[in-house]
């Protein structure tokens, strides 16, 4: 969801970077890059590990989810990526199967596919709340194909970040790398495409890739 269907990564940062200084946390760039696209409790139990915080992971995510929450809700996502709507439109006439699968928490997603007027096009929302492990795991994706009673290689997914295209890959599905230059130096190398915009010329370029595999 974010950085492919909202652009919230720059939000995010802004966000995180706040907390972190209140933590006492002074992170680079660099390695805040790594963890997006991460579970929260991936994430939170390397940072708590590598700066030795006091607090447990339970609360440092429970801190970021309400943070988070409130970022979603201010008025500054109020827009879907540019593109991205149509794309969804196309796939949905084509009588594609659609999910979301994230990260982020169930709650954050429903309120962001809700603000963007999405929802309806999709079957089912799975959040990183549901699966033992989070992004770089498969098990979310894995899980969108056992609800869709789908093998995962006909799957298609398409991730913004390393640790998503690093899950989808491991899921044994096809990814298509959105480079989202808001979503920090990601390395989607690994991506069997990549597009840079959901432009007309690159979502041509995105059904051609589905089409071909799908015949």
């Amino acid at each position: 969801m974010d950085g492919v269907l909202v652009d919230s990564e720059p939000l995010y940062k802004i966000m995180n970077m706040d907390y972190f200084s209140e933590l006492g946390i002074n992170m680079d760039e660099t390695e805040y890059n790594g963890y997006v696209g991460m579970s929260s409790q991936k994430m939170w139990s390397s940072i708590k590990s590598n700066y030795d915080l006091n607090e447990s992971v339970s609360e440092l995510m429970n801190s970021e989810k309400d943070r988070m929450y409130k970022t979603l809700s201010s008025d500054q996502i109020s827009e879907p990526i540019e593109g991205i709507s149509e794309l969804i439109n196309i796939f949905s006439a084509k009588g594609f199967k659609l999910s979301v699968a994230s990260s982020s928490p169930a709650a954050n997603i429903r309120l962001v596919l809700d603000k963007l007027k999405l929802t309806g096009h999709f079957e089912f929302v799975i959040s990183g709340e549901e699966v033992e492990n989070g992004k770089p795991s498969p098990d979310i994706f894995l899980r969108a194909a056992e609800f869709f009673n789908t093998h995962p290689k006909d799957c298609f997914v398409i991730e913004d970040s390393s640790n998503g295209v690093t899950a989808a890959k491991s899921a044994g599905m096809h990814c298509i790398g959105f480079r989202n230059s808001n979503s920090g130096e990601q390395k989607i190398d690994h991506s069997d495409i990549i597009v840079k915009s959901f432009s007309s010329s690159e979502i041509k370029k995105i059904l051609n890739y589905i089409e071909e595999r799908i015949r």
